[in-house]
């Protein structure tokens, strides 16, 4: 009876072994075939080193609208809006450091900001992850500007933003390596619908309401908002194309979808937690001049979350204009 159990088990593990060595097997052939790029499309250059000086104007605002009558948008975002930084990209692994230009350094009324971002991205699908952790504390109320005063700064209001994502677009014509990495080049025009899944924190505290003293009567369900945070799921599908001419090229992908929302604010010191749905969009733009040894580009990034509470919208933006020329070593 032993033996027979001992024979059943070890039939049972070798066929276990020779399943998984099989799946191992079709998912190489798979990944061999997905990763397979139309080289008459798509050029990849030899270096494994690129350094990328870069330039940006940053901004992640959010504002504020009240369903009721004659209300105004209220708009708060931050003041240290230019940064320089450096990029470094190893393959395709793709990590970048800014910090202020000085024209912030010696402003009082400054936001103080920390950021982080890392990215990578290969051929299979086009497929690629990106993380960012950003932190802001001290907004600019943008609108509507309190009667006599000329700018109205909040040191007090802080806000936390923190995403992963990954994405992936179908067409081995199309490389998002050349637009985003510089590692690849576009060499004729192409495109491929893809698919982009992400999860992200926004959190958003205060001393006292957000909500400027002239607005509170058109806010009345929302008066006393001083902090929230909003946690989203989203689902959103895609188009990417770019456009070549030589060894000029223009990228643009949007990627729009629906967002899972949970929602947890506080109002009069009480807590309060809603689940949604709300729509996401993001959308890039790049444009290059890329050479063997070196290029240059100029890129914006618009993405843009909605979060709907009390009969308010609070739309989250997140703007970045860059403009880089790098280097390819190795």
């Amino acid at each position: 009876m032993l033996l027979r159990s001992g024979l059943i088990l070890l039939s049972i593990l070798v066929f276990s072994m020779a399943s998984v060595g099989q799946t191992k097997e079709e998912l190489k052939r798979l990944s061999k075939k997905y990763a397979q790029q139309d080289s008459n499309f798509i050029y990849a250059f030899p270096h494994r080193i690129t350094i990328n000086p870069s330039f940006f104007l940053r901004t992640y605002s959010f504002s504020l609208k009240s369903n009721q009558e004659n209300a105004e948008v209220v708009v708060y975002k931050p003041n240290n809006l230019m940064r320089v930084g450096v990029v470094g990209i190893y393959k395709g692994y793709k990590l970048g450091l800014s910090i202020k230009t000085p024209s912030y350094l010696d402003n009082k009324s400054n936001t103080e900001s920390f950021s982080l971002f890392f990215s990578t991205q290969t051929r299979l699908l086009n497929w690629g992850l990106d993380f960012y952790w950003l932190n802001n504390q001290g907004y600019e109320l943008m609108r509507p500007i309190p009667e006599g005063e000329d700018t109205y700064f909040r040191h007090d209001i802080k806000t936390t933003n923190v995403g992963f994502s990954t994405h992936f677009i179908n067409s081995n014509k199309f490389s998002l390596k050349a637009a985003l990495n510089q590692t690849e080049k576009q060499l004729k025009s192409a495109g491929g619908i893809g698919i982009q899944v992400s999860i992200n924190y926004s959190g958003l505290e205060s001393d006292s309401t957000i909500i400027p003293f002239s607005q509170q009567s058109k806010f009345s369900f929302l008066n006393e908002f001083s902090s929230g945070g909003f946690l989203s799921f989203n689902l959103r599908p895609g188009y990417a194309y770019t456009y070549v001419l030589g060894d000029f090229s223009a990228t643009f992908f949007a990627n729009v979808g629906l967002g899972l929302q949970i929602q947890n604010y506080q109002l009069s010191g009480e807590k309060d937690w809603e689940v949604k749905l709300a729509p996401s969009l993001k959308v890039h733009q790049i444009l290059g001049y890329n050479m063997e040894k070196g290029f240059i580009n100029v890129s914006f990034l618009y993405e843009s979350n909605n979060y709907v509470m009390m009969q308010t919208k609070l739309v989250n933006n997140f703007m970045l204009l860059s403009f880089g020329a790098g280097l390819r070593f190795m």
